[in-house]
């Protein structure tokens, strides 16, 4: 039998592929700033030039990083809460179900873009403005994942607990809502990265560009000034605050279903 592996070691095999890609694509980006587009850096700055752009406005960035984080997820919680609430409420009914599914369908299918600069004069140009967006654009695939697993839970187990008698708010908490816990978290993966997007989208509607203003705020202020490398780090920065959101949820959802369930074994 070979020796089961340290936790130190499978880090160390889980990180580096990782790390190996980052190295990778850290090269291939300075090399084509130095070859492709050597001297012209207005348009790809190589890996160094963004990084003197983070050193030289690390204030602006961290503020500007923190005013989104808040405002990212303030709309991911509140989607979270609203969209499990919702989910659990049509799961006990097939009229409720097909009343209220549509309208969540329609949060997915009509484009954001379209609709963000309505709810800015709906609810001003403020932090709650990009907070609503955010939550819009995380909602529907929490909505629908919950109920997915809501509505997977083994006919048999169902049937057992109506055999002895368990009440149906029983059979939710202790049944169904466990059953559910992947399905649950797939979709908050998902909806990870759509509340940063959301959030962005909603700066780069009610901001002008200023040092109070979120990373969407900072990136349309950068573009205005030609700043590519700060666009750069901007981006980056976003991108990085979408992966710490998944990364948390996956870590969360990997605790609660680590024990138990055959997608964490």
């Amino acid at each position: 039998m070979s020796e089961a592996r340290s936790p130190a070691r499978e880090a160390l095999a889980a990180g580096l592929p990782v790390a190996l890609v980052a190295v990778l694509a850290l090269a291939a980006w300075w090399l084509l700033s130095a070859t492709v587009y050597a001297g012209k850096a207005y348009l790809f700055p190589g890996p160094q030039a963004v990084g003197a752009a983070v050193v030289e406005n690390a204030a602006t960035l961290g503020v500007a990083t923190l005013i989104t984080l808040k405002e990212a997820s303030l709309g991911y919680l509140a989607a979270i809460v609203i969209g499990v609430l919702l989910a659990a409420v049509m799961s006990q009914s097939r009229l409720i179900e097909r009343s209220l599914y549509p309208y969540a369908v329609l949060l997915q299918t009509v484009p954001v873009v379209a609709v963000a600069p309505l709810i800015v004069l709906w609810f001003g140009y403020n932090e709650l403005s990009v907070v609503v967006i955010s939550f819009v654009m995380a909602l529907f695939p929490i909505v629908n994942n919950t109920l997915l697993g809501l509505r997977s839970t083994s006919r048999t187990l169902v049937e057992l607990f109506a055999l002895h008698n368990k009440s149906r708010v029983t059979g939710f908490w202790k049944l169904r809502l466990p059953s559910a816990l992947p399905s649950i978290f797939a979709g908050l993966r998902i909806s990870a990265g759509l509340s940063v997007i959301g959030a962005i989208v909603g700066e780069f509607i009610i901001g002008s560009g200023n040092t109070q203003g979120g990373l969407g705020v900072q990136i349309v202020f950068a573009q205005g000034r030609m700043y590519t490398a700060l666009l750069f780090a901007e981006v980056i920065a976003a991108t990085l605050l979408g992966f710490l959101f998944f990364l948390v949820v996956s870590v969360i959802g990997r605790l609660l279903l680590r024990h138990w369930h055959e997608s964490a074994l």
